[in-house]
């Protein structure tokens, strides 16, 4: 995958069953359990992601879409001089990447994503 592409789509859900259940009968995605409050999504084709589960999910920020980079500390600073914010710090995902979130001005979130090795399998299922 080349860098700058999106690369995972992750929703918010209060019920990993439910939702599993929903996108599955409704689009035959395939999923994998990424322990008891994460599952990963893959579809026939294109981007896949995951659900992580929540207490409650809030309108506007779900789904996240995800963007790898080459390294994550110049995507949050560039965002902040363009006017946006840092949602969430950067974060390690063993064996897998780090990650981060950015706010637009408008208050939407962007992810960005840099694998620890191998560019383009972040969340493979």
């Amino acid at each position: 995958m080349h860098r700058h592409a999106i690369c995972h789509i992750e929703w918010s859900s209060t019920d990993l069953e439910r939702t599993r259940k929903f996108l599955s009968g409704l689009f035959n995605w395939k999923f994998d359990s990424w322990g008891d409050k994460y599952i990963l999504f893959k579809p026939l084709s294109g981007v896949g992601g995951g659900i992580q589960k929540v207490e409650r999910v809030t309108p506007g920020q779900s789904p996240v879409v995800y963007v790898e980079v080459e390294e994550i500390k110049p995507y949050l600073d560039k965002a902040i001089q363009l006017g946006g914010k840092v949602a969430v710090g950067e974060t390690d995902i063993p064996h897998t990447g780090h990650v981060a979130q950015i706010m637009d001005p408008d208050g939407n979130i962007v992810g960005v994503f840099k694998p620890h090795s191998e560019p383009g399998k972040p969340w493979s299922v």
